[in-house]
């Protein structure tokens, strides 16, 4: 007898759809097999695509607040002009529903586990905890060459890992989280580099988001962001970068060497005219590629089955070959590889990993007619068709609805909020 026992379904299991059952126990999995199981909690899956849960490996969460309120502009500007006078007016409790909604979404849409990094990050971790997804959190902190305002930087950042770190029975993993090469100096990375090292966290990092973010990186130290890094040690096994867009074959190459993971966020990447990163190439050197959404004021959803549709496509259009990347593999970097990334045992079900499991129900028209269910998952998916989501072997979603939420209110809290943004 499991805690859980999924039933019947088409799983996505080392790389491709087959039929099985999955046994839950506690937060594990603990079997995958073709015999008849039972549960204490039993879901029925016939008809359905059982994946591991998706991994936003890439998030600023409460920004959904900032959803379609600075639109068609490029990011430095959309940076200073908007974003960053917009989040001054921030207050802790506006991050909590902020974060609610996100969570909400990210659920709905069959999002399992996210990275976030953003300010009163306490606010993200009690959300974390009430709704039962999965994080791995980091304050964004940024020195800006100010020696006390690094001090003060480093404090908040170690202080946030010491009391957030393995809560809600390990669903929280605390990071530290520099914002980016622009906003913090080579001596203020370093530092934060060597501080993660002696605690034994990861460090998660915009890099190479922009042309304009290289160009001044090299005005000021007369290299790429990524040598820069390099050159500090800064780069290594426990360091994931976000964007990474605007990468030569000698950066590819060192992230490889170094195993740092990239994390792709195509929908934000275009929608700031950043440019297209060259996955493809990150992937053939031996990168870890995971997928992220970005903050919802860059994006507009944390639906992640859109980055999955359109990490394939933009390769295709990108290198002027269709077979550049199975969809296979981006699947992969939305499950197995994002987890990778931060060092969580899950997204791939396989007996031993973490019990984060979704149900997508197959009999959709836009899955209609099925000749392989990856390319369908991979190429037909808008998100809307996830049934069940499991975390840590509790069931959070149940045939659409969040079990953890109230969504009504989730919904009305943010819509009070952003009054004092239309003004």
């Amino acid at each position: 007898m499991f805690d859980v026992a999924i039933k019947n379904g088409l799983c996505f299991i080392n790389g491709e759809f087959v039929q099985a059952n999955v046994g839950i126990r506690g937060n594990r999995i603990v079997y995958v097999g073709r015999d008849e199981i039972r549960g204490d909690i039993e879901i029925d899956t016939s008809s359905s695509f059982v994946l591991p849960g998706l991994f936003n490996a890439h998030t600023h969460l409460a920004m959904t607040l900032f959803r379609g309120f600075a639109e068609d502009m490029p990011l430095m500007d959309w940076l200073r002009k908007k974003i960053w006078r917009a989040e001054r007016k921030l207050t802790p409790k506006d991050v909590y529903w902020g974060s609610m909604l996100g969570i909400l979404e990210m659920l709905k849409t069959g999002t399992t586990g996210f990275s976030d990094l953003y300010i009163h990050m306490d606010e993200v971790a009690k959300a974390v905890g009430r709704t039962g997804i999965r994080a791995v959190l980091c304050y964004g902190m940024a020195d800006r060459g100010d020696v006390e305002r690094a001090e003060e930087e480093l404090r908040i950042g170690e202080k946030f890992i010491r009391e957030w770190d393995d809560a809600f029975e390990g669903r929280i993993k605390a990071i530290f989280g520099p914002h980016a090469p622009y906003t913090c100096t080579p001596e203020f990375l370093k530092l934060v580099k060597e501080k993660a090292d002696k605690i034994g966290c990861s460090v998660h990092i915009h890099v190479s988001e922009t042309q304009w973010e290289v160009e001044e990186i090299k005005k000021q130290y007369d290299q790429s962001p990524i040598r820069m890094l390099n050159d500090v040690g800064f780069l290594d096994w426990n360091v994931v970068i976000a964007h990474g867009v605007w990468l030569d074959d000698e950066e590819i190459a060192i992230l490889a060497e170094r195993k740092v993971s990239v994390v792709h966020c195509p929908v934000s990447n275009l929608k700031l005219a950043s440019g297209i990163a060259r996955v493809s190439d990150m992937v053939e050197a031996g990168v870890n590629v995971a997928l992220g959404t970005d903050g919802a004021a860059s994006n507009n959803t944390y639906n992640l089955f859109e980055e999955i549709k359109l990490t394939s496509l933009l390769q295709k259009v990108r290198t002027g070959r269709a077979d550049i990347i199975k969809a296979g593999e981006v699947l992969q970097m939305a499950t197995r590889n994002g987890y990778a990334a931060y060092r969580l045992n899950g997204g791939e079900i396989r007996e031993g990993m973490l019990a984060d499991v979704v149900v997508v129900d197959g009999r959709r028209h836009n899955f209609t007619p099925m000749y392989n269910a990856i390319n369908a998952i991979v190429y037909g998916s808008f998100g809307c068709e996830v049934r069940h989501v499991v975390v840590d072997g509790k069931l959070i979603v149940e045939d659409g609805e969040v079990l953890t939420m109230d969504e009504v209110k989730v919904i009305e809290k943010a819509e009070r909020i952003v009054e004092k943004f239309r003004e």
